[in-house]
């Protein structure tokens, strides 16, 4: 039976990247006295780390505005594939994009080669993706599954950077995260030790940042078959009942330094047929 093989024309310079046209509007605004566009700061907590058997990721499911929580709570755990999944923390809908397009290309190789795709195969799109855009698309990915060469983890700059680790965070969150996974880690864990590690790591970056909360999300995959559990709330994130708080202050406490009377005059108002 013959085959027919589609080639990907390779598009220009000009048509592989990003219109930066809006950048010199911009400047151009910002000459004649306008304020241009704010960047808003973004943040979350997302940790992985590898075991003898497998793979446990996890992320916490807060999505911010700036000062705003736009989403309590965004799934920021991807299923690429059966086995490999990834965790995104950046722009949430680059991430939602990128993860798409890899999930899509990766069942494309599936069912062209009948055989479940590698780990260093969703490794190698994503650097081609994201090095392509050189860092304009906020992505910054963990990507980790258990395939016939046994269990991978890979660290993702936005940038197509990456690098095979054997645990990793990130996020603004990441400092207080990395530092419970840089102090407990160690080679040859069971399942039971590397989801618990995950879990103190998750809660360490929750409580510690501002922009992380709510809830967490874990994966745990081997190669008998993968386990999602969540959404799991810690204690520090259960939100007191009304009937619990105890107001401190009396009534007439605070002085009040400005009082301002609006007289209005109410009219009624006539329905004319």
């Amino acid at each position: 039976m013959a085959s027919t093989l589609v080639y990907e024309q390779k598009p220009s310079m000009k048509e592989s990247a990003f219109s930066f046209d809006n950048c010199a509007r911009n400047m151009a605004l910002e000459k004649l006295g306008m304020s241009g566009p704010k960047l808003r700061s973004t943040g979350t907590t997302i940790v992985a780390v590898t075991y003898k058997d497998g793979v446990v990721m996890g992320a916490d499911s807060r999505a911010t505005a700036g000062n705003i929580i736009a989403d309590k709570h965004c799934e920021k755990v991807h299923k690429l594939t059966e086995s490999i999944y990834a965790c995104g923390a950046g722009t949430a809908a680059d991430l939602d994009q990128v993860t798409k397009m890899l999930a899509s290309n990766l069942q494309l190789i599936e069912l062209n080669t009948e055989r479940k795709a590698r780990v260093i195969t969703a490794v190698r799109r994503a650097k081609q993706h994201l090095f392509r855009y050189q860092g304009h698309v906020g992505a910054y990915l963990l990507i980790g599954g258990v395939d016939p060469t046994g269990p991978h983890l890979y660290e993702f700059h936005a940038h197509g950077s990456s690098s095979p680790v054997p645990f990793a965070a990130d996020g603004s969150g990441s400092y207080a995260a990395i530092s419970i996974l840089e102090r407990d880690f160690k080679f040859g864990m069971t399942q039971e030790e590397a989801e618990a590690l995950t879990q103190r790591a998750l809660e360490a970056g929750m409580h510690g940042d501002n922009a992380s909360g709510n809830s967490f999300n874990l994966v745990i995959i081997t190669k008998e078959g993968t386990v999602f559990k969540g959404p799991m709330v810690p204690d520090f994130c259960v939100k007191p009942q009304s009937n619990d708080i105890e107001y401190k202050f009396k009534p007439g406490s605070t002085t009040v330094l400005k009082q301002k009377i609006i007289k209005y005059e109410v009219v009624e108002s006539m329905d004319i047929e």
